[in-house]
């Protein structure tokens, strides 16, 4: 209903997405006002037909739009030929259940022919309505919002301006608002500026200094104002203070490097523990149980004794080398990975096919542990969530990188499973390889099995620069 009646009304109507900037449909007035089709709009962005000195209060009105769900300014379109038409612009923003703007509508009243009734058809006429609608919307934007002449001197600045910088309207006005931009940021200021007189676009990132110290950081929009004859006239400006969304953004980083700092400690921890109890079991109590073997299997009738001690060795040799697995620094991964393969396949019943591409090279012990933790989860998984029958494993060196890939036959990962408490392993192996650079991946097709991709760079250097990057 809303589409038919968008089709024939005698006003410009216009849909935009305010994700892109686009317009996603235009009605058959909206576009003769241009002078182009309506298939020719359609994907184009929102400002597409205004002169350029009109892009700013356009997105001003956006602004103002997004906050109290309506706004209308006067202002100029651009037809085809050239001709610029006096128009009124209503911009209503739409919610769906109170969330965020899904959509915008846009609709365009052609003022010439109230302008005509009223006598009123000149240029300069239409100009000072612009001016008037677009000074009224200025004052109630939730942005800050900068006139400037040819020379770069304020002439008009508007409230939320003067309240995100801290100065009054006469101090603003002139030169003055130089002094309020941070004096490690007037340079690039500067020469963002130079480029905007130019003809290029003005998009940056600055910081405001308020009389008593504290930084405001802005991000900041311009565009040229000329005049009739293309000369350069003045600047409009659009602020956006953006200071709290960087604090909150700082604050997250800085939580995410604690947390991470964190778990590479627990892990550490927990791997030297490891070792140190893979050892005392090796010296300890595995030579107390041999020595144990030996005088029960001395005594007449204690060949039951003696064969639950040998089983009792065997389960020991195991659990030791889960917690520590000999050769990994020094033989490399490739052994280590077969033997536990061999084990775990021994003990569950699962076919493990493991392959490497020989000549695997030596990674130090932490970053040859990373790897052989993600394979034994990866292995762990298969036994106790996959039900598979079948895994395959491949070790090989491509690209500067030692690759891992793991895939199995059975009910494949889904999205939901990863939230599990099941999946705890595979969060940890995937935190573990990142500190080190490397990088793990999962991909699960239901009933068709789930791989997993991992990878550590050869060259520690670069993974410990990928690391400090993420």
């Amino acid at each position: 209903m809303w589409a038919r009646a968008a089709l024939e009304s005698s006003h410009g109507i216009a849909l935009i997405d305010p994700a892109s900037a686009t317009l996603t449909a235009v009605n058959a007035a909206y576009a003769q006002l241009i002078g182009r089709a309506p298939g020719q709009l359609e994907g184009q962005p929102a400002n597409a037909g205004y002169a350029a000195a009109a892009h700013v209060e356009l997105l001003v009105a956006e602004h103002a739009a997004d906050l109290n769900g309506a706004a209308t300014l006067q202002t100029q379109l651009m037809h085809r030929d050239g001709t610029l038409i006096p128009v009124e612009v209503q911009l209503v923003a739409v919610r769906a259940g109170g969330g965020p703007v899904s959509f915008r509508i846009q609709t365009v009243t052609d003022l010439r022919p109230r302008l005509a009734a009223e006598g009123e058809l000149r240029f300069g006429a239409a100009q000072h309505t612009a001016a008037a609608g677009f000074r009224q919307l200025a004052d109630a934007a939730p942005v800050g919002v900068l006139l400037m002449d040819a020379d770069g001197a304020v002439t008009y600045a508007n409230p939320c301006w003067l309240a995100l910088t801290g100065l009054p309207p006469e101090q603003a006005h002139g030169d003055g608002w130089w002094d309020a931009v941070h004096p490690d940021d007037r340079e690039r200021v500067s020469d963002a500026w130079e480029q905007l007189a130019r003809g290029a676009a003005l998009d940056l990132e600055f910081r405001y200094r308020r009389p008593g110290g504290e930084q405001r950081t802005v991000h900041a929009r311009a565009a040229a104002l000329r005049g009739e004859r293309g000369t350069l006239s003045g600047f409009i400006g659009v602020d956006v203070d953006i200071t709290e969304p960087l604090r909150q953004r700082a604050a997250v980083d800085a939580f995410h490097r604690r947390i991470r700092a964190l778990a590479q400690g627990l892990e550490r921890q927990r791997e030297e523990e490891r070792a140190a109890l893979a050892r005392r079991l090796h010296t300890t109590v595995r030579q107390d149980l041999t020595t144990l073997k030996g005088e029960l299997e001395s005594l007449p009738a204690a060949g039951a004794l003696g064969g639950l001690a040998q089983r009792c060795l065997e389960e020991l040799r195991h659990i030791a080398f889960e917690l520590e697995p000999p050769g990994v620094e020094e033989l490399g991964l490739a052994d280590p990975m077969q033997r536990y393969a061999d084990d775990l396949s021994a003990q569950s019943g699962l076919s493990i096919e493991l392959s490497d591409a020989g000549g695997l090279p030596q990674l130090g012990r932490r970053r040859a542990l990373a790897l052989y933790r993600t394979f034994q989860e990866a292995l762990g998984n298969a036994v106790r969530h996959a039900r598979a029958s079948h895994v395959e494993a491949h070790v090989w060196v491509q690209e500067g990188a030692v690759h891992l890939r793991v895939s199995d036959d059975g009910v494949g990962i889904g999205e939901a499973d990863r939230g599990k408490g099941g999946c705890f392993g595979l969060l940890l192996a995937s935190e573990r390889l990142t500190q080190l650079g490397g990088a793990l991946r999962v991909f699960g097709v239901a009933g068709r099995g789930t791989t997993l991709d991992a990878s550590m760079p050869l060259d520690p250097e670069k993974g410990r620069r990928a690391s400090a990057a993420r």
